[in-house]
């Protein structure tokens, strides 16, 4: 059996020779993308977009083997179909927007009307001018012409874009913070930290403080009409007995806790005293 030949296939050297055409494999896959798309759609109903990695690339070797064997359409071959630049957006993808088909329930007569009284709700009676795209200064670094961004410099840009906005919200909560701490006058706690902290503890010692001596008073409270001579005297003798006995009471329990400590202080040096006499015992038997 003779062995087969590696020369090209007669569809093969037709392209070659008449359009100038060479082969390509699946190493062409970025190259070739427009053609590849345009064939994906036009051949077999689907878009690329749609399509995960292992799908496409699955896709793209049957559109090298037909581009290999001269089987697509001339304008595929020669380029026209893929630079193509009034080929609409849609033609890319199959996603279709509800106000673009023809089905929508838009009224551009409302839709006028609705951005008539938002120019009139926002800017007054007076005509609104209207700046030209090109007299406008871009905002930003600028591209040089011809060059557009790429996905990494598109997700940076997202990036940035995202974290100016958290910066802004930022300073946005700190200003609206101030300005309600200013309308309500500073009521609130704003110590904080260290400043914080010792304003408690200022706050316990003064109410430490009032509660010493209202026990020192005995607990009792006299309003401002027994203070200022108003009411009855029964009632006043009344706030005084009531005075005199929680002081009485009171007394009479400091007492019983002064008794205590005295005992418990007694036992304690009649302790101490009889260890020392027996050590001292103790010296005088080893010793003499």
């Amino acid at each position: 059996m003779p062995p087969r030949s590696r020369s090209q296939s007669p569809s093969a050297e037709l392209l070659s020779s008449q359009l100038g055409i060479d082969s390509i494999s699946e190493a062409d896959y970025f190259r070739k993308s427009p053609e590849f798309r345009i064939w994906l759609r036009d051949e077999k109903g689907k878009y690329f977009d749609e399509l995960t990695g292992e799908r496409a690339r699955h896709y793209f070797r049957k559109f090298a083997k037909a581009w290999n064997r001269g089987k697509l359409s001339e304008s595929i071959y020669t380029g026209n179909a893929a630079t193509k630049t009034t080929q609409p957006a849609s033609s890319n993808t199959a996603y279709r927007w509800s106000f673009a088909s023809g089905d929508s329930k838009v009224n551009m007569a409302e839709l006028k009307s609705a951005r008539e009284a938002v120019r009139r709700a926002t800017y007054g009676d007076e005509p609104v001018q209207v700046v030209s795209s090109s007299l406008r200064s871009p905002i930003g670094p600028t591209l040089p012409p011809g060059s557009s961004l790429s996905s990494s410099d598109r997700t940076l840009q997202r990036e940035a874009e995202i974290e100016n906005a958290k910066q802004e919200r930022r300073v946005m909560n700190k200003r609206t913070r101030e300005r309600l701490e200013d309308e309500d006058g500073g009521i609130g706690p704003k110590q904080v930290g260290r400043e914080g902290t010792m304003e408690k503890k200022r706050a316990r010692r003064e109410e430490d403080r009032a509660m010493r001596d209202r026990k020192e008073d005995g607990g009792l409270e006299i309003g401002e009409d027994f203070l200022m001579g108003a009411g009855s005297s029964d009632s006043f003798r009344a706030a005084i007995a009531k005075r005199d006995a929680a002081r009485a009471r009171w007394a009479e329990k400091k007492q019983v806790d002064n008794s205590g400590t005295q005992e418990r202080r007694a036992a304690l040096r009649a302790k101490e005293a009889e260890t020392m006499a027996m050590f001292q015992n103790m010296a005088k038997e080893r010793f003499g």
